[in-house]
């Protein structure tokens, strides 16, 4: 018989979409099932990966008014549970003229309070001979989404397909506290595709309000932006503050932020922001060396589960509400799909 705190321990796993048996055998199952299995949570050793403490992301120039960077996003393998488990699939943002930058949680984007960050933002979820790569999640196409095998009339728009989409992925970032122009927001429907190779005729490359932004980034900065790209211009005209950038896709977010697209944005100086001493330094800059000792440590907490192939899962909808049924939790007969979230504060 279960008891009232093994109960609420299994209560706090199933919360994080863990699943584990416990140690009598009576509870098998604590949430929803991943194909092949979930990772057992005791079997990952506690407190032996070193704290990531981002660096600072590389610009590619400056001038007197405007630091400019190149960004774009891609796929990468990194260890994210301790050794001698294998490297977990992720996505993550870095300079696109060094590959080495390319981490999880994302560098930071370092700015100065009315200073502008001009960003050129690069969908490079490509493979080596240029093909998109299919999103490792399944994305739910019943919901209202991107939906860029709609073509040009069905882009944005709900899809009636129950599979999951397999085609090349849309993204579009978004600065999120930032006080941004429209065509620098990431507007979710300013999506984009990668520049690939092989993306079929008939689906749509952007999203139904990228060439409108695109064409107000040319009239009032001067920038057009090529195809698989986003350029944006932030003008940090607010008080010192952290904020963080993530991508914005109709949709999506949710699954491509899930993979690791988000880094911070800090802006700093200003009359508002506090003296140097009032705070504990240093923060991490470029061209810091290897083993540079921060007391300024930025903290990004994100939940997963992972699948017994080290593989991050998230529910499609079909499966979302086969388990809310089995749950107990009122089923849909239609396509709307039931999702987990968490929320809270430390």
């Amino acid at each position: 018989m279960a008891t009232r705190r093994r109960f609420l321990k299994i209560g706090a796993f199933a919360g994080t979409g863990a699943c584990f048996l416990a140690k009598s055998g009576t509870w098998t199952r604590a949430a929803t099932a991943i194909a092949g299995g979930s990772v057992h949570p005791a079997s990952i050793d506690k407190f032996v990966m070193p704290l990531v403490v981002p660096p600072a992301m590389p610009r590619v120039s400056s001038d007197a008014t405007t630091d400019y960077y190149s960004i774009g996003v891609r796929q990468f393998r990194q260890q994210i549970l301790p050794s001698p488990l294998p490297r977990t699939t992720v996505w993550s943002y870095g300079s696109t003229s060094d590959a080495g930058t390319f981490n999880y949680p994302a560098f930071t984007i370092e700015a100065r309070a009315d200073r502008r960050v001009r960003v050129k933002w690069t969908n490079e979820l490509l493979d080596s001979r240029r093909r998109y790569l299919p999103h490792p999640l399944a994305v739910d196409q019943t919901l209202h989404w991107a939906n860029p095998g709609g073509g040009l009339a069905g882009r944005d728009s709900r899809g009636t397909d129950p599979t999951p989409y397999r085609g090349p992925v849309p993204i579009v970032p978004h600065l999120h506290g930032g006080h941004t122009t429209e065509e620098s927001d990431g507007y979710p429907e300013a999506w984009y595709l990668p520049d690939a190779t092989d993306i079929p005729a008939d689906y749509a490359r952007s999203g139904s309000w990228y060439d409108y932004f695109r064409g107000v980034s040319n009239a009032t900065w001067g920038v057009d932006w090529q195809p698989g790209t986003a350029t944006f211009t932030y003008l940090n005209d607010q008080r010192a503050t952290t904020l963080w950038y993530h991508d914005h896709a109709l949709g999506m977010t949710r699954l491509n932020v899930y993979m690791g697209a988000a880094g911070f944005y800090l802006i700093r100086g200003g009359a508002s922001d506090l003296a140097p001493a009032e705070l504990p330094g240093p923060a991490p800059v470029v061209g810091d060396p290897a083993g540079m000792r921060y007391y300024e440590i930025p903290i990004v907490i994100q939940g997963r589960r992972d699948s017994c192939r080290f593989r991050s899962f998230l529910q499609t909808g079909a499966q979302a509400r086969a388990t809310c049924h089995r749950s107990g939790i009122p089923n849909s007969s239609g396509t709307r799909s039931w999702s987990t979230e968490e929320r809270g504060r430390i």
